[in-house]
């Protein structure tokens, strides 16, 4: 993304490594492509440093290179996407589709500011992109910020950082070298953050009034960052959209995901130095070609994702009980309430799925277990075609039940506020097919109701996206999300209180009891991940 250079260019801001400017229009300076940490390419799985200083003026016109990109695996992906929701995935591809090169020179930053002035200092808000831990980058389309900075005069910063097997390969097990391999990608967004920290102000924003939130695999990157020891005092809030992470990936899950990338590339354990030699295709693909079984999907388990390795990521964050890391900062979480029909979508025989077909998926990731949660959704949904009980299912075992999890212990702490929701709005289109899908929050909060295809159009629209974009301002401005016309009280595990966004948008006492009772009754932390 390139922004219009015939925009006025502002003046030169210091920052620690040298003076940046970038572009003023409509009411906003933007700031493109700031590096904040070396190029990774020359440090492979070690953690990244701080960027010489330069000299002179650097222009911050342009996007920085976006990381190297890997393959996404999620349940209910089918092999071939021949569904009736291909195109919305289409459109939402074309949406946030970067034009940016990728590269291990990745480590690059954006800034949005009303005004890059310290005479007021601003919230500031850090957006983590989604992707699974495998694909994206700071800027698009769809989560352009430029919106939310201008409605709610305040900062909002996105980054790059590594991901896929270049962010989360744990090596850790196998050479001293590597200790830290298996959160690189996290360590990276800790650098991001203390650049922030240091050099905001210059911006206009506030370094002692910084969100961090994300959706999506960026909601789970929020998650890791709650139980991440170097991470603790660099943010004040957090927003979890759609991506709990109340488990991270086990050690000794990732030590074997890495030996079996070292089998697969036919190169021994202790040669495991000749990764930083090969070309970055080579290791990505070998290392996301790896699976794990289990019977507990998950963003954040037996993946490439961030990892317990005792260093920067010393417990799982949410389990058994909340981290103390971060036990003062306020934290909004929810999901919406149909996430699976997204990908399950991609099926041809999604909305015509036969009822065998829908036990087959309940046995692959439950096995034995997999009788009572069919029946389950069958009785909660009897007048649905049984590709919703699918959807239903895989959306409770991955998003919901993690999300009411991680809301349930950090309440239990009575530390910080905790606020719940759940968008049930279901758009328009495809004769709501989707119904309240997968990341129709993002333009949402963003105010960019884009695709189409995904979020719809009109009045109802339009209102829900900006009472939504100003609860998100007040949680970062105030760490309460609630404004005149809309209450929004706090979370506890006795009242359940939620907020439901919809076209009329309402507090409910749990919303979700049937199904959170059925998985408590079956061990809430099996389905999470390991007991």
């Amino acid at each position: 993304m390139k922004s219009n250079t015939a925009d006025p260019v502002t003046l030169p801001l210091e920052t620690s490594c040298g003076r940046v400017r970038g572009l003023r229009a409509g009411g906003l300076s933007r700031f493109f492509g700031i590096p904040y940490g070396t190029d990774t390419g020359t440090n492979r799985f070690r953690p990244a440093v701080s960027p010489p200083s330069w000299s002179g003026v650097r222009d911050c016109f342009s996007l920085g290179a976006k990381a190297p990109q890997g393959p996404v695996s999620l349940p209910g992906l089918p092999g071939v996407a021949d569904g009736p929701g291909l195109s919305v995935t289409e459109a939402i591809m074309r949406v946030v589709a970067s034009d940016a090169v990728e590269s291990e020179d990745c480590l690059f930053l954006n800034v949005h500011t009303p005004d890059s002035s310290s005479a007021r200092l601003r919230p500031v808000m850090v957006w983590l992109h989604g992707g699974a831990f495998a694909v994206g980058s700071g800027f698009d389309p769809m989560t352009d910020p430029s919106l939310l900075a201008l409605h709610g005069d305040v900062v909002v910063v996105s980054l790059n950082h590594r991901l896929n097997a270049l962010g989360y390969l744990y090596l850790g097990a196998l050479h001293d070298d590597f200790a830290d391999s298996g959160n690189c990608g996290h360590l990276d967004i800790v650098l991001a953050l203390q650049w922030v920290r240091d050099n905001i102000v210059a911006f206009g924003g506030d370094p002692g009034n910084v969100t961090i939130f994300g959706e999506s695999g960026g909601g789970a990157k929020v998650g890791a960052l709650l139980g991440m020891r170097p991470a603790r005092g660099l943010f004040h809030k957090a927003i979890e959209q759609s991506g709990p992470a109340a488990r991270l990936v086990d050690r000794s899950d990732a030590a074997m995901i890495a030996e079996l990338t070292l089998r697969a590339l036919g190169i021994a354990k202790t040669d495991v130095h000749k990764l930083q030699t090969l070309d970055w295709q080579t290791v990505v693909a070998a290392a996301s070609g790896v699976r794990l079984a289990s019977g507990a999907p998950g963003l954040t388990e037996r993946t490439l994702a961030p990892c317990v390795d005792g260093r920067s990521i010393p417990a799982h964050p949410f389990s058994p009980l909340a981290t103390d890391l971060s036990s003062e900062v306020p934290l909004m979480i929810g999901t919406t309430r149909d996430e699976w029909t997204q990908m399950l979508s991609l099926d041809k025989r999604f909305g015509n799925m036969a009822a065998d077909d829908a036990r087959r998926f309940f046995t692959t990731y439950l096995g034995d277990a997999a009788t009572d949660a069919y029946e389950f959704y069958r009785a909660s949904l009897p007048s649905d075609d049984p590709s919703y009980w699918v959807s239903a299912f895989l959306t409770d075992l991955v998003m919901r039940t993690g999300s009411i999890v991680t809301a349930d212990r950090k309440a239990a702490q009575n530390k910080a506020p905790v606020f719940m929701y759940r968008v049930d709005f279901e758009p328009d289109v495809m004769n709501r097919m989707l119904r309240s899908t997968h990341s129709i929050d993002v333009p949402l909060v963003f105010g960019n109701l884009q695709p189409p295809e995904l979020i719809g159009t009109g009045p109802v629209v339009d209102e829900l996206s900006r009472a939504m974009m100003q609860a998100w301002i007040n949680f970062a401005r105030t760490g309460d999300p609630s404004s005149g016309d809309l209450a929004w009280p706090h979370y506890d595990p006795a009242e359940r209180l939620t907020m439901v966004f919809d076209a009329v948008s309402e507090v409910r006492p749990d919303p979700d009891r049937a199904a959170r009772l059925f998985w408590e009754a079956k061990n809430v932390e099996l389905v999470q991940g390991h007991a």
